[in-house]
């Protein structure tokens, strides 16, 4: 799947006039959740699948719909760039990949094992479309900072996005970069924040929670946007006010329900770091299924 046909990249979608293409983004989703668990249980590899399913749509748009790459030319210089801070979301990353024409689906299996493209954690050297790789969390998000810095300092036309997650900003390595990137004016630079309330053991409120959480980015002096991370349309929206910005870097916060679109991970009571048994896999790919069909249907 290429950008989406009929509409060209980087326009904030509308509910009616880009009815199709949402209905193209939204089957797109479904199928990166049916590679994602597919991956997890042939491989029987325990994934974090909480933290992949809530990123979904925010990868999906921006691969199909919103980044300038060509994936003939994965090291074409002037690409946009992405980095995946939230590195153990890797997975919902290469669903995104594929479908874009980066690489062969054969990859997926045989995914996180010797001589694979695809491991646990980006790896640019590896992985066709991957620019940074990623891994500790408050690793990606800095580089991202550095990767705007170039941008600027050499007037290119490309972009730098990063995808971090809530229980990051917990890291001091996010705050320092935050406030170079600001004190920079690193304007080519857009953040997206998956904010799904939790980390890896439980709700981050009554733990090391990060709210206020808008009102510190503000007073890093950042500008501040917000949508419904799920909502093709309120993403398509965020990022489109965000390259209107200048003189400042963006963060989009991107609300979001940890395992999204799955209820049984939905609904897991503790961290969803988990191996599908073979019921749970045929539960949650049957749900999926459902979604497919109501969504051609609908």
């Amino acid at each position: 799947m290429s950008a989406l046909q009929g509409i060209d990249p980087k326009i904030a979608l509308d509910e009616i006039r880009h009815a199709e293409q949402i209905k193209a983004l939204k089957l797109a989703a479904v199928t990166a959740r049916m590679k994602i668990i597919e991956t997890g249980y042939i491989n029987k590899i325990r994934l974090h699948y909480g933290a992949l399913m809530s990123m979904v749509e925010i990868v999906s748009l921006l691969y199909l719909h919103w980044l300038n790459v060509r994936p003939d030319q994965p090291d074409w210089d002037l690409r946009d760039r992405f980095v995946l801070s939230k590195g153990h979301g890797a997975p919902s990353v290469y669903a995104a990949l594929w479908m874009r024409g980066f690489f062969d689906e054969s990859h997926f299996i045989g995914f996180r094992r010797l001589n694979s493209i695809l491991q646990g954690h980006p790896d640019r050297l590896k992985t066709p479309g991957i620019d940074c790789s990623t891994g500790s969390l408050g690793q990606g998000f800095p580089v991202a900072c550095g990767m705007a810095l170039g941008a600027k300092m050499d007037a290119a036309p490309y972009r730098v996005y990063s995808l971090m997650s809530d229980g990051e900003c917990n890291e001091g390595s996010i705050w320092e970069a935050a406030q170079i990137a600001s004190n920079l004016a690193l304007d080519k630079l857009t953040v997206l924040m998956d904010r799904n309330m939790k980390s890896s053991y439980g709700w981050m409120a009554g733990r090391n929670d990060i709210e206020p959480l808008a009102e510190k980015w503000r007073a890093f002096n950042w500008e501040v946007l917000e949508c419904d991370g799920h909502d093709f349309v309120s993403i398509s929206h965020a990022l489109h006010d965000a390259e209107r910005v200048e003189g400042r870097p963006v963060i989009v916060i991107c609300h979001t329900t940890k395992g999204k679109g799955i209820p049984y991970v939905e609904n897991y009571p503790v961290k969803p770091n988990i191996l599908l048994t073979e019921e749970k896999y045929q539960e949650c790919n049957q749900h999926l299924q459902q979604l497919e069909k109501e969504l051609r249907n609908g």
